[in-house]
């Protein structure tokens, strides 16, 4: 299960690459109340995406070819219930997600999220990897979710596990280019009891 999908690269990656049997990509997209007999307004992107708002989940589904391996589902890390739906009914043995830490207001419910889906959903690991650069200044989120998964948050029977590397690749103009990631890696052991 990939949290924040996006594009739906990584589960693409889950269902092309890895042969996973069982995706489920989610992401937050604005549902279109507005529209007339089923009609999607095309024009309507909000003015900070290149996919219009109300296409989003459309466009990620058609991206990582929705099918009988791989599905695509709204998620709103702010709706209690929401999550608990999507744990309990698709119950996930791994977590993926990339690039999720940006905004202060969501580091608690995105733990919160991890959280229900670990316990509530039987997920038994996470793999979460956030890019470091910029440092921090489109991420302000991420140095208080590093530190309240530091502190335990997910609770004694989760071990997480984080560190830091850097990929290398070569740029537009044939330049060398760094980027550093932090690398989030959780295991739950189940019912809170430490293995």
């Amino acid at each position: 299960m990939e949290l924040g999908s996006g594009c739906g690269l990584p589960s693409l990656v889950a269902k092309e690459v890895c042969d996973a049997t069982n995706i489920l990509a989610t992401d937050y997209w604005e549902e279109n109340n507005n529209a007339v007999d089923g009609q999607l307004s095309f024009g309507n992107t909000g003015g900070d995406r290149l996919v219009p708002k109300d296409l989003f989940g459309v466009n990620l589904a058609y991206n990582i070819g929705t099918d009988e391996t791989a599905s695509v589902r709204h998620l709103d890390w702010h709706d209690e219930m929401g999550i608990f739906r999507v744990a309990t009914d698709f119950r996930p043995d791994m977590i993926i997600g990339s690039d999720l830490v940006y905004y202060p207001e969501d580091t608690p419910p995105l733990l919160q999220t991890l959280e229900m889906l670990l316990k509530a959903g039987g997920a038994k690991d996470a793999l979460l990897i956030s890019p470091l650069r910029p440092a921090y200044s489109e991420r302000k989120a991420l140095p208080e979710f590093r530190s309240q998964l530091e502190k335990g948050v997910l609770g004694d029977g989760c071990e997480v596990v984080m560190d830091e590397f850097e990929m290398v690749g070569m740029g537009m103009n044939d330049d060398e280019e760094r980027h550093n990631f932090l690398r989030i890696r959780v295991h739950s052991h189940g019912d809170g009891e430490n293995a």
